[in-house]
């Protein structure tokens, strides 16, 4: 091709390559060094003559380019689809294939003109970020150019990929905290809560997919920073420059709680962090006590003023708090488990008893009929943990446990050693048909140091267990528990007893010859 050809090619196409030259300048940010300098990079090849177009195919308005770089890279460009393919492993578009659009387009226009009015965007951003430095407008501003750069102009098809493009993104903003250290705790908290609200639309879609158990813990480990930011915050002296900034961040974590959607829980939890945190005035959270108590609006059928018993907390209004609980449905166990929680944190262990017993009622019926099992174990192992820590009664730990079914006999085996009742102990396992394996586990070992005696009627059990499997390797399965009644027999001076156990047993099974033989094998008499 001659340059004329070459010409007369951009004019052909030259709706396209400024389209292509549209979503260069979306993509690329001046303010950000790293897309300046693949700019000036591609810029530099264009002007030194080192890229040149090697084939070009009419019928599927594709050019193929040359580029001189550190070796030779060939750029395929299909200009109507704005599409383009780079054998290079960089992100794509790469400076090789934004060369390429830039010679097709030197053309016809000047590549200098574009590129000083692209760069003319930084200086306009620049003195607005030095404008309004230190306020919540210069930081929004921050965010939005990278989020622009690693998330919205070229959304993530998979979960992975965005949860890359958000820790590449906060990894470089953090590049642009404060550099006095008394506003880069106020810097992390707002970006952090920031970026959460942009990536929120994004992370909906992959939630109702397969994909919902990772999007769950992303968002654990994101909560959990936002956590740890806001002690940092909290245990700093608060700044009177930064008031435009704590207005600005509870202003959106309210829309963030009352006006998004999805992952209640989640939001519930950033809501009330920041509250807890970063306001400590009553009249402020009084108003917003007012406020949830006229408000009726749900999300997934969850009431959204359900953050009440928290406030109550935090204000000391113990009758008001009382007084909810007493409106308790079984259906919000949950919910309540979680204000005790908030009560024992803060110190209040007699709060915590009181609200703990007006939780039991509820407690059965929700592990029977609304939790799920793989979340029932872990509810009722967070139940064991709270109700431990404020001291039940004996009688309210037994129904309690009760109310557990099966989850609970370790938890109520541990409260029978405690109370030195063993035969309770033994008749708990006993009759939930554990076995020799779990009944050690919880705590057989006490009882035979404690009160030997008692587990003779359990060691038989465990033995007959095994006798009616009737095969040889239940057999010594048996034994194996007969000796252990042996040494219990002869640490108890019940030698007689136990004599007459074994005729009895030999008898009754006089036809099973293998038992027979097994017998005579383990020398049981005494």
């Amino acid at each position: 091709m001659t340059l004329t050809s070459y010409q007369k090619l951009a004019a052909h196409y030259k709706k396209y390559i400024d389209l292509s030259m549209q979503t260069i300048q979306k993509k690329f940010h001046p303010a950000i060094l790293e897309d300046e300098e693949l700019v000036r990079r591609a810029a530099f090849f264009v002007r030194n003559g080192v890229v040149s177009i090697t084939n070009y195919y009419p019928q599927e308005h594709r050019v193929d380019f040359s580029v001189r770089d550190v070796s030779n890279i060939e750029i395929t460009y299909h200009i109507l689809t704005d599409s383009y393919s780079c054998p290079c492993p960089m992100h794509k578009p790469c400076r090789h294939i934004v060369a390429s659009i830039f010679y097709l387009y030197q053309q016809n226009d000047s590549l200098s003109t574009w590129i000083s009015d692209w760069r003319s965007t930084a200086d306009q951003a620049q003195l607005t970020l030095l404008r309004d430095e230190r306020s919540p407008r210069s930081w929004d501003i921050l965010v939005d150019n990278f989020f622009r750069k690693f998330i919205s102009n070229y959304p993530p098809n998979s979960f992975y990929l965005l949860e890359f493009a958000v820790q590449d993104l906060k990894k470089q903003i953090r590049k642009s905290r404060p550099f006095e250290r008394e506003w880069q705790p106020i810097f992390d908290v707002y970006v952090d809560l920031v970026v959460l609200m942009k990536v929120w639309p994004y992370l909906e879609p992959f939630a109702e997919s397969n994909m919902r158990n990772r999007v769950l813990h992303f968002l654990k480990e994101y909560v959990e920073e936002i956590d740890d930011a806001l002690a940092q915050l909290a245990s700093k002296p608060r700044l009177f420059a930064a008031d435009t900034f704590y207005e600005e961040m509870m202003k959106r974590v309210r829309h963030f709680y009352f006006e998004m959607e999805s992952f209640i829980g989640f939001r519930k939890h950033v809501y009330l962090s920041f509250w807890d945190a970063l306001v400590v005035d009553k009249a402020t959270r009084e108003k917003e006590v007012t406020y949830l108590q006229t408000l009726e609006k749900t999300d997934d059928d969850i009431p959204l003023n359900m953050v009440l018993p928290y406030f109550y907390i935090m204000l000391s209004r113990i009758d008001d708090l009382l007084a909810a609980a007493d409106l308790m449905e079984s259906e919000q166990l949950l919910e309540w488990v979680e204000v005790c929680e908030k009560a024992l944190h803060a110190s209040n262990k007699v709060l915590a008893k009181e609200l703990a017993r007006k939780l039991l009622p509820h407690v059965p019926s929700y592990l029977n009929e609304i939790a799920l099992n793989p979340s029932r174990v872990m509810l009722i192992r967070r139940l064991e943990i709270l109700f431990d820590s404020i001291q039940l009664k004996t009688n309210e730990l037994e129904d309690l446990y009760q109310s557990f079914g099966l989850y609970g006999i370790q938890s109520y085996s541990n409260l029978l050693l405690k109370e030195k009742r063993y035969h309770d102990w033994m008749a708990l396992h006993q009759s939930a048909n554990s076995s020799l394996e779990y009944a050690e586990a919880c705590g057989l070992s006490i009882v035979k140091d404690e009160a030997p005696e008692v587990l003779l009627p359990l060691y038989h059990h465990y033995a007959m267990r095994f006798i009616l499997e009737k095969n040889r390797y239940s057999y010594k399965q048996a034994i194996r528990i007969w000796k252990k009644m042996k040494q219990v027999a002869k640490k108890t001076n019940d030698t007689d007893f136990w004599n007459e156990y074994v005729e009895t047993i030999r008898e009754k099974y006089r036809r099973l010859r293998a038992l027979q033989q097994e017998i005579e094998k383990g020398n049981l008499p005494l």
